[in-house]
């Protein structure tokens, strides 16, 4: 598949060509094998087939990228567990509802409830966490709820932490996650673009790199938005570092920060 045919199905699934500069060569790969299972060599024919519903589907899925690694930006994991989530605690004494929203293989949602159980201890009465892990490619979301991960995944973790979070599986090779993280997160396949968010509000949302990376910038407008509908009043809103909200969105930088923000 030359760039020009890919070109062209990155723009009937509203993807951005930057985003895919620097993986297009994997994701060819897999959407050349799946013209092949439908016996379709042209881009036109293959992007007339994605009219169909589960051709779509299975499209989009082999177009997902999971990029992703436990506490990946420590400054942001730094803020989380001095102030953000304390601060959240207290403005939410029973229950907090957090969004890992393009979650990938689990990194991010198993990182936050990592970071909950440790500082949980310090904080007298806490309320329950509930994290709510979505992604739009089922494969990665078996692989998350699996838990199981190898030692690459985990080198940047503190020894103290893998210790007593991922223990080493039955097979000696792989590292597990502690049962006890699982219990609070709930994971969902779920389209960001195509459906609303899976629950009415969160108080703390994480949308970083997924949407931002991969999808055209009006699409990107969308997926904000309606993510910003579902968070609460006062609740935080977390990007990656090198990513920029839409402009006119009611949030405000969270003590100066350029990604996290806060919901007026």
């Amino acid at each position: 598949m030359d760039d020009n045919s890919f070109r062209k199905l990155l723009e009937r699934l509203g993807l951005s060509w930057k985003g895919y500069v620097r993986v297009r060569k994997v994701v060819k790969k897999r959407i050349v094998r799946h013209m092949q299972e439908l016996g379709v060599e042209d881009i036109d024919y293959y992007l007339q087939a994605l009219e169909h519903p589960m051709i779509l589907r299975e499209a989009e899925r082999l177009m997902a990228v999971s990029i992703s690694s436990f506490f990946r930006d420590n400054d942001l994991w730094q803020e989380l567990e001095g102030e953000i989530l304390p601060g959240i605690a207290a403005r939410h004494p029973e229950e907090i509802h957090a969004w890992s929203a393009g979650c990938a293989m689990g990194q991010e949602a198993y990182s936050l409830a990592v970071l909950w159980d440790m500082l949980k201890k310090n904080l007298g009465s806490p309320p329950s966490l509930l994290i709510w892990a979505t992604d739009i490619n089922p494969d990665y979301l078996k692989k998350a709820t699996a838990g199981v991960y190898g030692k690459s995944s985990l080198r940047r973790m503190l020894e103290e932490i893998r210790k007593t979070y991922f223990p080493k599986c039955e097979d000696g090779l792989n590292f597990c996650v502690s049962g006890s993280l699982k219990e609070n997160i709930l994971w969902k396949v779920h389209d960001l673009i195509k459906e609303e968010p899976p629950r009415e509000r969160f108080q703390i949302i994480f949308l970083r790199n997924s949407v931002f990376t991969y999808y055209r910038e009006d699409l990107q407008a969308l997926a904000f938005r309606k993510a910003l509908t579902c968070l609460d009043e006062g609740g935080l809103f977390i990007v990656g570092k090198r990513e920029k909200p839409p402009e006119n969105i009611s949030l405000a930088p969270f003590h100066g920060s350029s990604y996290i923000f806060q919901k007026a």
